[in-house]
């Protein structure tokens, strides 16, 4: 909840304090409403409700909102006694105290009649005012209605920009621009570049397509080795997922095919907040998209980036990062399913939320799983996986189960509490066979990791399988995370 009182201008200032003249409130760029209300007026009080459901479902239309309370008695001029009524009547906007009327004498013409609404248009001025929620409703309408049609806003910052803006001037994201739902498709993953504020046409034929009458494709999100992978949206439901489709040069290879066929039905069979969710599978006689996936939409940041930018985590935070990634691999591991790839890449670090006091994670990408069922746990086949992350039976080629996927555990732990890889060198050979012969270094004191967090991380990267944590549940419990 913010709460903050602010020093009321004079007459004179009035005008200018409401057009982002402060420093404390920010009009301009935003249709701004400012509601007056008092603790003692039964009518504010019932108001207050559509005030809250105007300013939550608006907001990412770029609307903000600004209380200023208008005491009637002495008693309503205590601080306290407003703290409450703001906690008892969802009041999440800033709120003025006008104890000295100075607002309300200037703008209320000296009646004090409260509730009453002033709306501002993204310059600050006076767009309308009155004493119907009904009427400020209507009007507010018809200037998000001229806003989408002429101004471009950005998503990021729910603020609108002048009409030749390409970029947000606050944050530098591409924007929406005037007459489309969306970001302009080009520019979708360039948010740090600087580039001219030239409209250029979209080279990628996908972008817009639409497949299996469902899924219309909006940017491209990330490419691997046999498929790409785009943000769409769901037309009939109109919510965003991620489609992953595969690549041309493996439409006629029926094997890739049925590799691609089975990653969808061992994935759907997990369900975990720690993983990606499987919405749909279909294959089509569209030549754009033979074969596709989709997936859950999450907005995050790969755990290889993180690590690049911050070396190395604190105990702390990777014990509970790695709890998440153990939670849903573990998962996996009770469904019979092998991930066969984990690595720093195929983690999604999620900000916190409304929902989370913390980061979370979701594990991406069971794009190599296998059916333990399916192989009976016997089958082998040629080797494949991320050097820096295979397990020493990976690396021959030999049959894989969950125990596996532990050694992989174990060494992103290593990488996220040291900030470097437990075996490194400079072909690939190399790594193999550091993986297949050399024990990993120990980890420096000078990182201050308990004991039984560096015995459990070098239990993890046994070479032997029989001698590490027989699933990621197993390595969690050996960690004490759980």
């Amino acid at each position: 909840m913010k709460f903050q009182t602010v020093d009321l201008p004079s007459f004179e200032g009035v005008k200018d304090w409401l057009n982002r003249q402060s420093a404390n409130l920010q009009t301009k760029g935003h249709p701004t409403l400012v509601h007056f209300w008092s603790i003692s007026s039964d009518t504010a009080k019932t108001n207050l409700s559509q005030v809250a459901e105007l300013r939550d479902e608006r907001r990412r239309e770029g609307v903000r909102v600004i209380a200023v309370h208008v005491p009637q008695s002495e008693a309503e001029k205590d601080p306290r006694a407003v703290r409450n009524a703001i906690e008892r009547f969802n009041i999440t906007e800033p709120c003025a105290l006008d104890n000295e009327h100075k607002l309300s004498d200037a703008l209320l013409d000296g009646t004090e009649v409260v509730p009453a609404y002033y709306l501002f248009d993204i310059e600050g001025g006076l767009r309308t005012s009155s004493t119907s929620f009904d009427t400020i409703e209507d009007e507010l309408d018809q200037i998000l209605g001229e806003l989408r049609s002429q101004n471009p806003f950005c998503v990021a910052c729910e603020l609108y920009l002048i009409k030749e803006a390409m970029f947000c001037s606050e944050c530098g994201s591409p924007l929406t621009l005037p007459g489309s739902s969306s970001t302009h498709p080009y520019y979708e993953n360039y948010y740090y570049s600087s580039l001219p504020t030239v409209r250029l046409k979209n080279p990628d034929p996908l972008i817009g397509h639409v497949i299996d009458g469902k899924y219309q494709l909006q940017a491209k999100l990330g490419e691997g080795g046999m498929s790409v992978v785009y943000r769409a949206r769901r037309v009939h439901i109109g919510d965003d997922v991620a489609v992953k489709i595969l690549t041309g040069k493996f439409v006629k290879d029926d094997a890739a095919l049925a590799r691609f066929r089975r990653e969808a039905r061992a994935a759907a069979m997990l369900r975990h907040p720690n993983v990606i969710t499987i919405h749909d599978f279909g294959e089509t006689d569209d030549e754009h998209a033979p074969a596709f996936i989709v997936m859950e939409f999450v907005r995050g940041t790969p755990l290889s980036e993180l690590l690049k930018t911050e070396d190395h985590f604190s105990v702390a935070r990777g014990v509970r990062l790695m709890r998440g990634i153990c939670a849903g691999v573990g998962s996996a591991h009770r469904q019979g399913v092998v991930h066969r790839d984990l690595k720093p890449e195929n983690i999604l670090v999620v900000a916190p939320d409304d929902d989370f006091d913390l980061e979370s994670v979701r594990v991406v990408d069971f794009g190599l799983a296998k059916l333990l069922a399916d192989a009976g746990g016997t089958s082998t086949g040629a080797v494949v996986g991320t050097p820096y992350y295979m397990s020493p039976e990976q690396c021959l080629g030999e049959p894989l189960d969950a125990r596996s996927d532990v050694y992989s555990l174990g060494v992103m732990f290593y990488e996220m509490l040291s900030g470097k890889r437990p075996f490194a060198a400079e072909t690939v050979s190399g790594v193999i066979n550091r993986h297949l012969s050399e024990p990993p270094p120990p980890l420096a004191p000078s990182l201050t990791i308990p004991r039984r967090i560096s015995t459990a991380i070098m239990h993890a990267l046994a070479k032997d399988p029989d001698d590490r944590p027989q699933t990621a549940t197993d390595l969690a419990r050996q960690l004490q995370i759980l």
